[in-house]
């Protein structure tokens, strides 16, 4: 089959034959219609990721080949589905909790085993969920980040009618917009520095954007609403934006992270202290963010139209990605193998 890997000059991609999948007793594999490109792939690739790796974890693909062990009665070939991209060994306390990611045996599709960067690839069977029959073309890739941001503002202990302030409005950012917007959010204010992203943060739900160069997300929310957010999401990466976080949100507020950093991160504890705030983390999801998240797109409650905003092939993949690491602008892009 024919897939994309990291070449040996890292972040650099190239186009490869690679050997096609064969499912374990427990495993499916999938023919790959769609694989979303997550900021996390661009560190992966940047920094620990190692030749010949086979990224891609926002899966979506349609049924292939079922494994020796998996019922013939629970997937039929051909079904569209998508995978949420953890392996772990099946019945320690944290698999059998439906949280394989702590698992000590844990393996993250698109990094310790091939992802969906890919015309083909294997998945554990007991991590596979049906596709709603609405969704169906490139947007089926969006159900893995919106499932984070849904696990995110679960993390954050929203409450309907409170303001939200979003850090960062790259895919997860919008993602988290619009989930706040579908729970009961009051006024959302989101900060980014580039234009279009802005933009898009409005278009998915947000009430006010700020340039942060330019505006302060606290300030902004205090001039609309007579206080600071109660809860801040901070989504951008950036090691400096969880002290403008604590900044930025009220008294007895909560700043969830859910942005992937890899840097150290200063803060002046005495923000938190005076302001007795809750800093909180999010990490992947449960199976209930992936429940949720598949019921509201079948329900119609998440607004995603403008949320995906590019796709490309595999051959095209590798100058496309080069391009968003340097510059990391616009909305989702999906692969279509």
């Amino acid at each position: 089959m024919r897939a994309v890997v990291l070449g040996d000059a890292p972040p650099a991609l190239e186009v490869a034959d690679v050997v096609d999948p064969v499912p374990a007793a427990d495993e499916v594999v999938l023919a790959v219609t769609a694989c979303g490109i997550c900021g996390s792939d661009l560190h992966v690739a940047s920094a620990i990721g190692a030749p010949g790796t086979i990224l891609g974890h926002e899966i979506a693909g349609t049924v292939a080949a079922l494994g020796s062990g998996v019922d013939p009665g629970a997937w039929r070939i051909g079904q569209p589905v998508v995978a949420r991209p953890l392996a772990g060994c099946g019945t320690c306390r944290y698999c059998v909790a439906g949280r394989p990611d702590h698992c000590a045996h844990f393996q993250l599709l698109g990094l310790n085993r091939p992802g969906g960067f890919a015309e083909l690839m294997s998945v554990q069977a007991r991590e596979l969920y049906a596709l709603p029959t609405g969704l169906v073309g490139p947007e089926q890739a969006l159900v893995e980040p919106l499932a984070i941001a849904r696990r995110a503002l679960r993390r954050s202990g929203l409450v309907a009618g409170e303001t939200v302030g979003v850090i960062g409005a790259g895919p997860i950012g919008l993602a988290v917009i619009t989930w706040a917007r579908a729970l009961g959010a009051g006024t959302i204010v989101v900060s980014d520095p580039a234009p279009d992203r802005r933009e898009l943060g409005l278009a998915m739900g947000a009430d006010l954007a700020v340039d942060p160069l330019a505006g302060d997300l606290g300030e902004a929310a205090l001039a609309a609403t007579g206080d600071l957010p109660q809860t801040v999401i901070e989504c951008s990466g950036r090691p400096e934006q969880i002290g403008r976080a604590m900044d930025q949100v009220a008294i007895d507020g909560r700043v969830t992270v859910v942005s992937v950093c890899i840097t150290d991160a200063s803060i002046f504890p005495y923000t938190g202290l005076s302001k007795e705030l809750d800093i909180r983390f999010s990490l992947y999801y449960g199976v209930e963010d992936y429940v949720d998240t598949l019921a509201a797109l079948e329900a119609g409650s998440l607004t995603i139209a403008g949320l995906l905003t590019e796709t490309v092939s595999l051959d095209d993949l590798p100058d496309r990605f080069h391009r968003l690491i340097h510059e990391p602008t616009g909305g989702k892009v999906a692969v279509l193998p």
